[in-house]
């Protein structure tokens, strides 16, 4: 049933809908382009968990849409509208009666990629999509066939698109009295290894029943393609309920709305209850056992090890972890070396204080040359000081194998002794 608000002439209409059926009622302005409606239950704050709405900025209009549940038999729609340019509002109540009818036993549910909701109220588009079952896939269901559910992607509780451009998508559900055709089959078979899937995978191939949604511009979600028997209320492939399928995939949110703010917690009792111990072992036993036995290893290495060590090995782990270095053994041997050359250092230097004593007969002559100071070099052209410690240890040892020096001559004759 389509209602058509147009200027709103009347404070209050009557209206009728049919339960298990889509229900549509749109509101539009012909004459002003500036006017927001705001639907709710009358004297409520907003409308029930099946009731929803949806506003296009295309075709300046809005629809109040949903699918009445069995056991409704009547409900008052209050639509507020307000003028944006002049700021003046009004409101319509609409007393809308619902007709008892059954509910299809035989329905089939998909989601549709391409489209959003508004798209598919305006100008009817749902039934544009209709028209590929009842021509190609369900031609039995021609006769009764009619919308049994929709819904934004968003409400049942999916992502929005990452690019502004894309649609949200659509869930429409058709049902009818004729069982499912031989072709739905066909197709339920080709879809059925998706419905484990969520999301649908973007590179599973089409199907052989693709042409024909695509031929009327529909891109369909064959992850969500699936048949439900209401009479039985199973879903065909051993599924669960359709309702509580419904519920699995919502978000807490979207059912916390849809229940109008009322949150159902589970009790401390239906928590499953569950042991730690493995999570203590993973954690702590296991990390703890490992650096124990690693701990124990290095100290075997470093300690039960060391006497099979050579020497330099020795050196190095002793200057690692020694505050001082170690002491060579053989520097002890170069102390004892030094101090016997140190020994005949200073015997030659007490040998040559002393001065040679000349012949008595000459002691009371002598020239000039005799009183000329000796040199104490090792050798006459040496340029190294008298006070270098190298030059004196150089002619100490050089005096280990010269000769004494003949005795002095006066006047050409050899003093005798």
């Amino acid at each position: 049933m389509l209602g058509l608000l147009a200027g709103l002439p009347y404070p209050c209409r009557a209206m009728e809908a049919l339960s298990s059926q889509l229900w549509i009622l749109e509101l539009k302005e012909s004459h002003n382009r500036n006017v927001t409606y705001r639907p709710s239950l009358l004297n409520m704050p907003d409308l029930p968990s099946w009731l929803h709405y949806s506003y296009s900025p295309a075709n300046r209009s809005g629809f109040v849409y949903g699918v009445p549940p069995e056991g409704l038999s009547e409900f008052q729609l209050e639509v507020i509208q307000r003028d944006k340019s002049t700021y003046n509002t009004s409101h319509r109540v609409y007393n809308v009666d619902v007709l008892e009818q059954p509910r299809k036993p035989y329905e089939v549910r998909f989601k549709v990629t391409n489209r959003n909701v508004e798209e598919m109220l305006v100008h009817r588009g749902w039934e544009k999509l209709m028209s590929v079952l009842t021509e190609d896939l369900w031609e039995e269901s021609a006769a009764d066939l009619n919308v049994t559910y929709l819904a934004s992607a968003t409400q049942k509780g999916d992502r929005l698109p990452a690019r502004p451009d894309e649609r949200e998508g659509v869930y429409i559900g058709y049902g009818s009295l004729a069982k499912f055709s031989s072709s739905l089959y066909r197709l339920e078979q080709e879809v059925k290894p998706l419905w484990s899937h969520h999301p649908c995978p973007l590179y599973f191939k089409k199907t052989s029943y693709e042409r024909f949604f695509r031929n009327k511009h529909f891109a369909v979600d064959w992850c969500s393609f699936k048949f439900y028997d209401n009479s039985g209320d199973m879903i065909y492939g051993g599924h669960d309920d359709s309702r509580d399928h419904e519920e699995g995939h919502r978000s807490p949110v979207i059912s916390a709305l849809e229940n109008e703010g009322r949150v159902y917690l589970r009790s401390r009792e239906q928590i499953t209850k569950r042991s730690y111990t493995l999570d203590v072992v993973h954690t702590i036993l296991i990390p703890l056992v490992v650096m124990l036995v690693l701990l124990a290893l290095l100290t075997l290495a470093m300690c039960c090890h060391r006497n099979n060590m050579d020497q330099q090995s020795s050196d190095f782990f002793d200057e690692l972890f020694d505050d001082f270095p170690r002491i060579p053994a053989t520097q002890d041997i170069q102390m004892v070396q030094y101090a016997s050359i140190h020994r005949a250092t200073e015997a030659l230097r007490a040998l040559k204080g002393r001065e040679h004593s000349p012949h008595p007969s000459t002691a009371t002559t002598t020239t000039q040359a005799d009183t000329l100071p000796r040199s104490c070099t090792a050798s006459p052209s040496s340029t190294l000081p008298r006070n270098s410690t190298l030059s004196r240890r150089f002619e100490d040892y050089a005096t280990l194998t010269r000769p004494d020096p003949p005795p002095y001559q006066r006047n050409g004759a050899t003093p005798t002794r």
